[in-house]
């Protein structure tokens, strides 16, 4: 499957923790995107509740990162530009419980020829198959299509495609070198599990 992103409408919820077989569920999610150990080299892994403190420090320690494995500053202003639009998409989409934690995560890993950026949070399992429908019709654009798709949004508010993919999964589909990589998993009738790849140039 593939993914750019979050439009869909988010709900305020209360909601127990997550516990028990979704939590193990989760746990598998997240190590099914996890970088291998061979060729790829993790620069970055956090796990736990993105809110604005949080997103802040991740894209300040992945700069210094990207700048370590010896890429240039506008690589690496290109690469903290999309993790900004990742965090902040889940801090204001992804279902947290009722105090206010999520059990989400990013990766950042690097091969000689791209980065990749990996991202997981929990979400509605009603918002899913809006979701996968507007990532995959974003996924069909070439960069052409996603060039004016792009500037079609900025220049009209409500503008929509197909119901509307979103200024910032339009942003990274842009950005990234290959089609939006993203993963669903069920964790019950209430709640799944979300994450999507973006691959970049190095």
């Amino acid at each position: 499957m593939s993914h750019p992103d979050l439009a869909y409408q988010h709900e305020t919820i209360k909601m127990s923790a997550i516990q028990g077989d979704s939590l193990k569920k989760i746990s598998e999610v997240r190590r099914y995107f996890y970088p291998d150990n061979g060729t790829t080299e993790v620069l970055l892994a956090y796990h736990g509740t993105f809110d604005e403190a949080g997103i802040d420090s991740v894209v300040h320690l992945s700069e210094g990162v990207i700048l370590q494995a010896g890429s240039k500053r506008r690589v690496m202003k290109r690469i903290g530009s999309i993790l900004i639009e990742l965090l902040q998409n889940v801090n204001l989409h992804g279902t947290r419980n009722q105090d206010g934690n999520s059990d989400s995560f990013v990766v950042l890993s690097a091969t000689e020829e791209a980065y990749t950026i990996q991202i997981g949070n929990m979400l509605l399992s009603s918002d899913v198959s809006m979701l996968d429908y507007k990532l995959t019709e974003l996924n069909k654009l070439d960069e052409k299509e996603l060039r004016k798709l792009y500037i079609e949004t900025l220049c009209n508010e409500n503008f929509s495609y197909k119901g509307g993919a979103g200024l910032g999964f339009l942003t990274v589909a842009k950005k990234a070198i290959q089609p939006l990589n993203f993963y669903f998993e069920s964790l019950d009738e209430t709640f799944s599990y979300f994450i999507l790849e973006v691959k970049l140039e190095r």
